[in-house]
């Protein structure tokens, strides 16, 4: 029996097994699989989605309040709003890995609602304050809970998807942040003519959030096998398909199979990589107002320009991921979509078009066209090939790190003086874009490699104490 060399003994830690099960895979019941991702679908997705919304519309409640009257009621000056930005971001990125880490502990079911109710507070809190330091602590209170919900919730479906349904899933509630984008401005604007406190869209937006962070304390299952929708032959085909993808499917946490994550580079490769697209993503929301600020006469209208690139981002994300799972294709996906974002971000850089508003307009709807796409992708890739729960918790945990850290990248290269062009900021995005298409085609490659050796026997994988043959790396 042949094992893997040096380069491929990650072989033993990465990914599970497909159909590794004795036929397993071959004899489940077609009819009755499809039955079950429905019934999931019907479960999971509507709960998530509706966190995910509230995720969104809470983190930029602060952005829309400051069209009005934040900065004069709170007595902010200087680069104090600003500020408010960077600052909400460093525990923001710095506690993923915990509370992803938490996740696999206690089970996301427990912890996504509890973090919605914790934010959706501090949401409500806001409204209280009357100075710089009051929502400045409110922030920072708010940036660490939020920032569990998306690694959690992608670690969630893991737990009851195989890696081949997960990107589109992911995408299906990922994409309403693009739909709160659309409305956030518009439920600001209506608040603030029906009454002139801009408290009460704090006081709004954060009740929201604690009703459905209490509602899914109900609907969330903790998995399928303890959960009353399902069914018992439910359950065990459950059970089949998740020992496709994972070595182990208990809630013990295992502290050595995250120590393990941490020696393999692909690791690090896969944290570096959030980073560099992360820039562009965050910078999309820092320079589509400004697009839109030179388009639009009145604020309403403005918030009305929004929706276009929004629900275009939203189309794109839901169509690649959906071929994303049919061709079970992540990086060359996420690579392809993301360049044509790379031109509009050069083109914006180039050309001049403080004169030609509409050209950059058109433009925008480059950027969000492929721009979000990694940051469904990746993860997916990385829950893909991580066998054990705790390290896919773990890596996950640390993708999410690196691209909320980015958001504080983005923020510091939109400097005031460079605008209404912000070149050096369009020029940095591009950069990070193109690193990034370099180290996913490469790790692509690399994985492509394994692969071809587990074909011809020369290696072999090792997970979970069995040797699993029809192991293929996701790709």
């Amino acid at each position: 029996m042949a094992f893997a060399t040096d380069e491929e003994k990650q072989l033993d830690t990465n990914v599970a097994a497909v159909g590794s099960d004795s036929g397993s895979q071959k004899h489940r019941d077609r009819a009755l699989e499809k039955k079950l991702v429905w019934k999931t679908d019907l479960i999971l997705m509507p709960a998530l989605a509706m966190a995910y919304l509230t995720h969104t519309l809470d983190r930029a409640n602060l952005g829309n309040a400051k069209t009005d009257t934040l900065e004069k009621d709170l007595g902010l000056v200087g680069n104090q709003f600003s500020l408010l930005l960077i600052l909400f971001y460093i525990p923001y990125a710095l506690m993923n890995v915990p509370f992803t880490l938490l996740s696999k502990r206690f089970n996301p079911a427990v912890v996504i609602p509890t973090i919605m109710t914790c934010w959706g507070i501090m949401a409500m809190a806001s409204a209280a304050t009357k100075n710089f330091g009051g929502i400045l602590a409110t922030r920072i209170l708010m940036g660490a809970v939020e920032a569990a919900f998306f690694p959690c919730a992608i670690f969630y479906c893991s737990l009851f998807y195989t890696r081949r349904e997960l990107s589109f899933r992911t995408s299906v509630f990922g994409c309403m942040g693009f739909i709160a984008g659309a409305i956030s401005g518009l439920i600001a604007w209506s608040v603030f003519q029906w009454n002139k406190a801009l408290r009460d869209l704090f006081i709004i937006e954060g009740a929201l959030t604690v009703g459905v962070g209490l509602l899914l304390f109900l609907i969330l299952p903790h998995s399928i096998e303890k959960s009353k929708w399902f069914s018992e032959e439910e359950k065990r085909l459950s059970r089949l398909r998740l020992e496709e993808d994972s070595q182990d499917v208990d809630k013990q946490f295992r502290w050595e199979d995250a120590k393990k994550e941490t020696k393999d580079w692909t690791t690090w490769v896969f944290t570096l990589m959030p980073l560099l697209y992360g820039v562009g993503v965050a910078s999309s929301s820092n320079f589509l107002p400004t697009i839109v600020k030179r388009i639009a006469i009145t604020p309403s209208k403005a918030n009305l320009y929004t929706v276009g690139p929004n629900l275009t981002a939203a189309a794109v994300q839901l169509a690649t991921t959906w071929i994303s799972d049919k061709v079970q294709q992540r990086a060359t996906i996420a690579c392809g979509t993301l360049f044509v974002s790379f031109l509009a971000w050069i083109l914006l850089a180039v050309l001049n078009l403080v004169k030609h508003v509409e050209v950059g307009y058109f433009l925008t709807y480059l950027l969000t066209f492929g721009n979000f796409t990694p940051g469904i992708l990746v993860p997916v890739w990385v829950a893909s090939n991580t066998t054990t729960t705790t390290g896919r918790a773990f890596r996950l945990g640390l993708n999410f790190t690196a691209q909320n850290l980015a958001g504080i990248v983005s923020s510091a290269v939109f400097r005031a003086q460079d605008a209404p062009v912000y070149k050096p900021a369009l020029i940095t995005v591009a950069c990070c874009q193109a690193v990034f298409m370099v180290l996913c085609l490469g790790l692509r490659e690399h994985f492509r490699r394994l692969n071809k050796k587990l074909e011809s026997g020369e290696a072999v994988h090792v997970s979970g104490g069995k040797v699993r043959p029809e192991y293929r790396y996701a790709l």
